[in-house]
């Protein structure tokens, strides 16, 4: 049994329900992650963000151990953005995710991570890491709230960021 495994199909919080990412969310997928500032500090997700791009990532995460979450409102079960885990041979696991530009502001990503930072020590994995660019403080902010502390000062490798000032945030059990 691989450790991912043992991570819960979907977690509860006061107002979200961390899930597996089903065919109808297609629609508020493609609508919320096709903003460039949602997308632009993401080091992946490619912009414009199409049809064709939310189908792949609703495909590939059907077969996916390591469980990327959508981060739907509780009451509605509707998409607001991604959440995940994602699990390395030769580095500690990362937290990953992006929020629609209209749930900014609220603390939903705070309290997502949280839910799965629990979730992930329950099933052993700690510490988690984080990369974040250095000027986006929301980010930042969040990572800190859960417990994140900053371990290392370096520039960005990926395209999008090359050369960009990058931090990477440890958090542990």
């Amino acid at each position: 049994m691989r450790v991912t495994d043992t991570l819960p199909e979907a977690i509860e919080t006061a107002r979200l329900r961390l899930r597996a990412p089903r065919n109808d969310d297609l629609g508020p997928l493609v609508e919320k992650a096709n903003d460039w500032a949602v997308l632009e500090p993401t080091a992946t997700l490619p912009y414009p963000y199409l049809e064709e791009h939310g189908r792949g990532f609703i495909e590939r995460a059907s077969r996916n151990p390591q469980r990327p979450y959508v981060m739907a409102e509780r009451k509605t079960d509707t998409l607001m953005g991604v959440i995940g885990l994602y699990l390395y041979a030769d580095r500690p696991v990362e937290l990953g995710y992006w929020l629609g530009r209209d749930h900014w502001g609220q603390g939903l990503v705070a309290e997502a991570a949280a839910a799965l930072l629990d979730a992930a020590a329950a099933a052993g994995l700690s510490p988690v890491r984080a990369r974040v660019l250095a000027h986006n403080a929301g980010s930042i902010r969040v990572l800190e709230k859960c417990g994140f502390a900053v371990v290392e000062h370096t520039q960005s490798l990926v395209e999008r960021h090359r050369g960009k000032p990058l931090l990477i945030l440890e958090w542990s059990r």
